[in-house]
């Protein structure tokens, strides 16, 4: 059907974002790989969503899992944007001669955040990458 068949673009495009982002080092360019694989993840839940009535519990098993993925990836694309506003912040704190300690401080907190997200996300995958989801989607 024409659902299945966009639900299905949609869910290969997200694989291949979330293989080229696991491929990277750690860093800024795997930083915008993953927030890369977050839109596309949003947009193949987005599709699985109408398709529930017709599809059933294929269409929202499917967007259940692609869910977990996109919040893993959501909460590790806050901790980017979070730790971009703290080395910010503790630039201007250091150019203003006051103490950056504290900005660092909380830095290595969203540090260790986007580190957790980023081990979560091969076992977040796993779940929505296990190909009885799609196969289901057809029968």
């Amino acid at each position: 059907t024409v659902m299945v068949k966009a639900i299905l673009k949609e869910y290969d495009r997200l694989a291949g974002r979330v293989a080229h982002a696991l491929e990277l080092s750690p860093g800024t360019e795997r930083d915008a790989a993953l927030h890369q694989a977050r839109k596309a993840a949003k947009k193949t839940r987005y599709a699985t969503e109408p398709a529930r009535a017709s599809l059933g519990k294929p269409a929202k098993r499917l967007g259940k899992r692609v869910k977990a993925v996109q919040k893993v990836l959501g909460d590790h694309q806050d901790t980017v944007v979070a730790r971009d506003a703290l080395r910010h912040l503790a630039l201007a704190a250091h150019a203003a001669g006051e103490p950056a300690f504290t900005w660092g401080l909380l830095y290595g907190q969203e540090q260790a955040v986007a580190d957790g997200r980023e081990r979560e996300l091969p076992t977040a995958w796993a779940d929505a990458s296990k190909p009885g989801l799609r196969k289901a989607l057809v029968h």
